[in-house]
């Protein structure tokens, strides 16, 4: 890597590295990006490659470090004042998208409603990233198992996403999060009409490349678990096992899905 790095082509090599589905090369340039910022003193990168690196091993289940990586971006900016703009406002989500994972429901809620107040200070209360805080509390509200609530917040968010041009790859990801809700509720028709678009917007608008792709396989694998359906069931299991090692080799989300296979298979033995 070269010894200067800007914000633009930090996310140009990025991109080249998702397209290439190469999880060890990925986390690699990732944190060479980040050793080239530190030593460079570049607040603004630092805080890019940190948000990024963070989701990543969200991504991969690897939520103890993105936990760190997410705080740390709070820090800086609050370090240097900008604690009152969109960039905080985005760096709340990610932190509270990272204690979310970790089952922290109080501390990343706390986080979401944070972001939620200031996002609407600054007149972005119908911005993608608005779109995009509705669905994570929705994700929150369905783990702590307000379910109709998590509905009210996936539906709200999938009507942001609707208004915004070229936004269908966050529209599938709003999708999936309701199918799942919807799969919990016991809404099975709606929910496979919620997953199946999902799915269809990333094989049609990203050749079934998305590293996203694979949450859409999964839910739809759970919800013919909670149907019955325990051959679909673990067809569709298999084949996100299948994605997720392209995108992420054995990680702990591959792991979990993996445990999942193992629980539809035992029912098939029955």
């Amino acid at each position: 890597m070269a010894q200067t790095i800007d914000i633009k082509s930090f996310y140009e090599g990025l991109d080249r590295m998702y397209g290439q589905h190469d999880y060890g090369e990925t986390e690699k340039y990732l944190l060479g990006s980040l050793k080239t910022a530190q030593e460079e003193m570049n607040i603004s990168l630092i805080i890019a490659v940190s948000n990024e690196l963070g989701g990543f091993y969200r991504a991969a289940g690897k939520v103890d470090e993105a936990k760190l990586l997410n705080d740390s971006v709070l820090k800086a900016l609050e370090s240097i004042g900008q604690d009152r703009n969109e960039n905080y406002a985005t760096a709340l989500m990610n932190a509270a998208n990272s204690h979310n994972s970790a089952h922290e429901y109080d501390v990343a809620l706390g986080m979401y409603k944070k972001a939620e107040d200031l996002l609407e200070q600054l007149g972005l209360g119908r911005d993608y990233r608005m779109a995009a805080l509705c669905n994570n509390i929705s994700s929150l509200y369905r783990e702590n198992g307000d379910l109709e609530e998590a509905e009210k917040m996936a539906r709200k968010s999938i009507l942001i996403i609707s208004e915004i041009p070229d936004a269908r790859l966050d529209m599938a990801t709003s999708l999936i999060n309701l199918g799942e809700v919807q799969t919990r509720l016991g809404k099975y028709r709606e929910a496979e009409e919620s997953l199946k678009t999902a799915a269809a917007i990333y094989e049609h608008d990203a050749g079934g490349m998305d590293i996203h792709y694979a949450s859409a396989v999964a839910a739809m694998g759970a919800l013919e678990y909670y149907r019955g359906n325990f051959e679909a069931s673990a067809e569709q299991y298999r084949k996100a096992l299948e994605l997720i090692r392209r995108d992420f080799g054995k990680s702990a989300y591959y792991t979990m899905i993996e445990n999942n296979l193992k629980m539809v298979e035992a029912e098939m033995r029955k």
